[in-house]
């Protein structure tokens, strides 16, 4: 397989078809080939990130994603779907801190698709070098997010992701 050069794509593709991250993101085609359920089940993220040391490309305190909430948003744990997969994919460090059954921290391994569920908490971890990193989140769209529902909170027409955010600790990071 190809590798992919994350130096040359865009920013991404934000709660999109498998459709459109094809459409928008033709290198990703062979990587693609290789996600080991139905795409079609699924919405897409791509997140391509310019790290320097001390950032961190995502959350870095321990959550779950996707969990149900009721009305006053609190976690409601009864409507967890666990037959419902998500997907993750990294190109690279800093790679995402999961917990196992018995709250064992262990990193996942880069490129190759980490299969998870609303129960599964995880974590990023923060960049030590300047790098380029690319991920990939695939949610089972029976979990209810789809390009078109209120967990798009943007509104977007168009699955272009216009940005990507990064996450610092203040305490320590210098420019």
């Amino acid at each position: 397989m190809k590798k992919v050069d994350w130096t040359k794509q865009h920013n991404g593709v934000i709660q999109g078809e498998y459709s459109d991250v094809l459409r928008l993101m033709p290198d990703l085609k062979e990587l693609l080939e290789t996600f080991p359920d139905n795409p079609n089940d699924f919405i897409w993220d791509v997140k391509v990130h310019m790290l320097m040391p001390n950032q961190f490309p995502c959350i870095p305190n321990w959550h779950r994603d996707m969990v149900p909430r009721d009305e006053n948003l609190k976690e409601d744990e009864t409507k967890i779907d666990e037959s419902k997969p998500m997907y993750l994919w990294l190109s690279g460090a800093p790679l995402t801190l999961f917990k196992d059954v018995n709250c064992n921290e262990y990193e996942m391994q880069a490129g190759s698709w980490k299969r998870f569920t609303q129960r599964d908490w995880h974590r990023g971890q923060v960049s030590k070098d300047f790098t380029w990193r690319g991920l990939i989140r695939a949610c089972h769209k029976d979990l209810g997010i789809n390009s078109k529902s209120v967990n798009n909170p943007f509104g977007n027409k168009e699955p272009l992701r216009r940005h990507t955010q990064v996450y610092v600790d203040a305490n320590n990071f210098k420019w």
